[in-house]
Order: structure tokens, then sequence, then C-alpha cells
């Protein structure tokens, strides 16, 4: 839990100082006309913890439950039990192989769409004391639910797959908590973003640490 929980803040870290927020807002000058500052945003503590806090007491928790008690215990279906037994004593590492792709799968395939996106999204949603959290969720998901899966597929898949298959179950999440780093960052970084795209076409737009309209800014990405 504690080292899950430093991970998930480093992770923020790194994306608050590598994207910071642009805040645009219109100011009067001293010859009393509206002129448009453009600040970047201080580097706001509280995310920090928010990130933490989820890290360590949601992720870390289920974690443990799912990838070192649940999924090293699933066995290939597709695999009789008269060729498992004839497998474990002939060839184990091409049994032990056919069952590690079967776990990636249904790890892949179940636990981010339905488990890590959504329980992320709602935890740090309601940690950060938004006034409608409920609609703030549904707009967060219907907007990055896609982004984030796809983005998980390129990076998770290849390396659980080196880590269910080399690595002792009880250093698993040790491993992935190292490479979840730049993952956690671009967490931090899509969930602070309101939506992709206004019809520019381009396919990032909108960096902002949703607390009220007066915060959204504006950055595209070719």
């Amino acid at each position: 839990m504690v080292t899950t929980g430093l991970f998930f803040g480093l992770g923020d870290i790194i994306a608050q100082s590598l994207f910071p927020h642009t805040i645009t807002t219109t100011k009067t000058d001293k010859d009393g006309y509206e002129v448009e500052v453009t600040e970047i945003s201080e580097y706001t503590p509280e995310r920090t913890m928010r990130a933490m806090i989820y890290g360590s007491i949601f992720f870390a928790p289920i974690s443990v439950l799912w990838h070192g008690k649940t999924l090293p215990k699933m066995k290939n279906p597709f695999i009789s039990m008269v060729k498992r037994k004839m497998m474990e004593t002939k060839s184990r590492k091409r049994l032990h192989f056919y069952d590690t792709v079967f776990r990636l799968g249904v790890d892949q395939l179940l636990f981010p769409a339905f488990v890590w996106i959504p329980l992320y999204n709602t935890v740090m949603v309601m940690l950060a004391q938004h006034e409608d959290p409920f609609g703030v969720i549904r707009n967060k998901l219907e907007n990055n639910w896609w982004t984030v899966l796809r983005a998980n597929w390129t990076v998770w898949p290849g390396f659980q797959l080196v880590n269910l298959y080399f690595i002792p179950v009880h250093l698993r999440i040790v491993c992935a908590n190292v490479w979840s780093t730049g993952w956690n960052t671009f967490l931090s970084f899509v969930h602070n973003t309101r939506g992709h795209g206004k019809g520019s076409g381009k396919r990032l737009e909108e960096l902002v640490d949703i607390e009220d309209d007066d915060q959204e800014i504006v950055m595209v990405y070719d």
C-alpha cells in the first residue's frame, strides 16, 4: 500500500511538472482596457495527495487480491484435464505459457475496462469533492474511457506477459509499480482533461484540472 501510493504520487508530480496547466484570465490594465493574461498554474499538492490515497487505499488492496491471489490460480480452460496431466510431466514450460496467455487475456480484457478505469475516475472525483460528482464522473468516463483503454492495451499487455511468465507471484506487483510510473503520469494527465476535441480535428485538446469552467484552457497537439 505504501509503495503503490508513492508511485501514484510520483506519477502525478511528473504530470504536473511536465504538463502544467495554462490558465487564461481577463484582467483590466491601468488604462482600463481588458486584456487576456496567460499564466502557468502552480503545483497542487492536494492533487498529488488524491493520487496517493487512491493508489494506497483503493488500488493496492484490489491489486493484491487480483494479481496476487486470484489470477495466479486461473488455468487455461481450453486445455483438457488429460492433456494438462501429460503436459505437467513432459512440457511444463509450454503449459505455463498457455496458462499465462489465458491469464493475460482475462486480465487485459476485463479489469482495465470494468474495474481500473471506472474506479480511478470515481475515487479521484469523489476525493476532489465536486458539487456534482456523479455528473463529473459520467463526463470523464464518456470522454476518456475508450482513450485510456486503448492506451492501456499499448502499454500493459507486453509487460504483463513477461511479468506473469517470468516473475514470481510475490514480486509481480512490485515490478508493476515500477513500470507504472509513466502510466500513472498518463492517468493523471488524462483524468485532468475535460474532453478530446471541440471540432479542431486534433487528437488531443483541453488539458485542464477540472474544478470549474473558468480554469479551462486549450492546448492542441498535432
